[in-house]
């Protein structure tokens, strides 16, 4: 209903105030103030550029010295841990089941047994059923009210 009703909303309304967001200490800034200070750390945090020729720990080292024990530790774990691939006869399995389960998906479309879940639609039927009756109330209700009054001549 909220939909069909959308075209009713007001025009003229006032948007609210924007909320401030606290900062403690009776500080409060308004959202817009925060975006501005942050695209502006952003314009004045220097920008480096490193050129490695094929040494990235040098790189990482230059840009984040922070990681360049984890990208080691990372490289001991590589060396270390095998590389992990499923058997053939796994894939060969899983390959045959998921073609078994559009074959039967299929046949059970094509036979008729497989209920396929349609998407919600608005009722139309329903509503134009409801307008009516309504219709018909308010008709009902005016026709009575009017017999009822005592015509003058």
């Amino acid at each position: 209903m909220i939909r069909f009703w959308g075209f009713l909303q007001f025009q003229d309304q006032q948007l609210d105030p924007a909320e401030k967001i606290d900062l403690g200490n009776g500080r409060f800034v308004e959202g817009e103030d925060v975006l501005d200070s942050h695209f502006q750390s952003q314009l004045e945090t220097p920008r480096l550029t490193v050129h490695v020729e094929g040494d990235l720990n040098r790189a990482l080292a230059a840009l984040a010295p922070g990681l360049a024990a984890l990208t080691e530790l990372a490289e001991e774990v590589d060396q270390l841990v095998p590389r992990v691939q499923p058997a053939p006869q796994f894939r060969h399995d899983l390959h045959k089941a998921l073609e078994l389960t559009h074959r039967q998906h299929h046949a059970q479309r094509v036979l008729g047994t497989r209920v396929e879940i349609p998407d919600p639609q608005t009722p139309w039927g329903m509503i134009s059923f409801l307008v009516v009756i309504v219709v018909s109330v308010v008709s009902m209700t005016i026709y009575l009210y009017r017999r009822r009054e005592p015509q003058a001549l």
